[in-house]
């Protein structure tokens, strides 16, 4: 009977010696699966974080390029156009600041003189950081004349209005021997592409909610915009960029265009432009002789090409493993960024370009 009870202890104590054994083997096996779990978890973060950085400074850089190298354009004489030869006729009134592509890109350094829009249709969004940015242009579809600038009815008759312009927009009408920039009075229907004649008025109001905009009627018109001299009319448009905070409290890249805001895009945090200016005397050689701030220009005429950088950072907070530094903004004027320390561990990076203006350079 005694041996009987002896052998079962001692398997009993096998048994448990077993476990334990077992035991500290799951443990370890369970260790190495969550090290593993957490670092493919935390690859995973890192990498998703990197590509949206990527992703959306590139389309941001992409985005603001392709508006700054059109600064200026209004069609065939675009290069050539000036207020003072009298190859470009403002008549906008209440005027838009327009004279030619040596007035197409204008900077506020930090925000600095640049007012916020104000918006009837939707809540307007605070600037949050950096510097603000606005080019002038004609852009988009191009549409040709189908009868001669009426000079005394002040009117035009355009092919089609598949370009849907409306009451109030602000329109160029131009060829190669110069342009007209005017303020549609009337309230065109859009039309599809094709044989659809459209009069477009550039009266002295008419335009607007009040209907109180229009066109300065005591600015002669230019005879020079008929059938035969292949004019075509297109929108202008006054673009600005900016770093502004949506209503979830993230800041982002800003649009405000033909009245309207809206977010390019999220989680950029910072803009800085500095602005390459051609300082030759008494003539401009279209060459960047020294980039400078915006609050350091005087003429704005001088400048042919646009640095832009920007801060874009990660959704997630507690991907980096450490505090990381970029290189961003000259704040000590030694034309280089300075260093910066970031605020948390959201991945950042800095997005950098050099951007000429096509109707600037010679």
């Amino acid at each position: 009977m005694r041996r009987r009870i002896v052998s079962r202890g001692a398997q009993h104590g096998a048994s448990l010696v077993e476990l334990m054994i077992g035991l500290t083997i799951g443990l370890v096996v369970v260790g190495a699966v969550l090290v593993v779990y957490l670092g493919a978890r935390s690859a995973y973060r890192s990498g998703d974080s990197l590509a949206r950085v990527q992703e959306g400074g590139r389309f941001a850089i992409g985005f603001i390029a392709q508006e700054v190298r059109m600064g200026g354009f209004m069609g065939c004489r675009a290069r050539n156009l000036s207020i003072a030869e009298g190859s470009l006729t403002n008549s906008t009134s209440p005027v838009v600041t327009y004279a030619g592509p040596l007035d197409a890109v204008r900077g506020f350094e930090d925000g600095v003189g640049w007012v916020n829009p104000t918006l009837a249709t939707a809540t307007p969004i605070a600037r949050a950081a950096g510097d603000v940015l606005t080019i002038r242009r004609a852009g988009g579809a191009t549409v040709g004349i189908a009868s001669n600038l009426d000079t005394v009815g002040r009117a035009v008759t355009v092919r089609h209005n598949g370009i849907r312009l409306a009451n109030g927009d602000i329109a160029v009408l131009g060829n190669c021997q110069g342009a007209l920039l005017f303020r549609v009075t009337n309230h065109p229907s859009p039309t599809a592409y094709g044989n659809f004649p459209t009069v477009l008025e550039l009266k002295s109001s008419g335009a607007g909610p009040a209907g109180v905009e229009g066109n300065d009627t005591t600015v002669p018109l230019p005879p020079i915009f008929t059938v035969g001299s292949r004019a075509e009319v297109m929108r202008f448009t006054e673009t600005t960029f900016f770093i502004g905070q949506n209503p979830t409290g993230r800041r982002g890249l800003y649009r405000f265009a033909a009245g309207a805001i809206e977010e390019l895009v999220e989680d950029v945090e910072d803009m800085d432009i500095v602005y390459g200016v051609d300082t030759t005397l008494p003539d401009l050689d279209g060459v960047v002789d020294e980039y400078r701030p915006a609050d350091a220009i005087t003429d704005w005429g001088r400048v042919v090409s646009v640095r832009i950088s920007l801060l874009v950072v990660g959704a997630e907070n507690n991907v980096t493993t450490n505090v990381q530094t970029y290189a961003f903004r000259d704040t000590d004027g030694d034309g280089l960024p300075d260093l910066q320390t970031a605020p948390d561990r959201r991945l950042r990076h800095v997005y950098s370009t050099t951007i000429s203006l096509r109707n600037r350079v010679l």
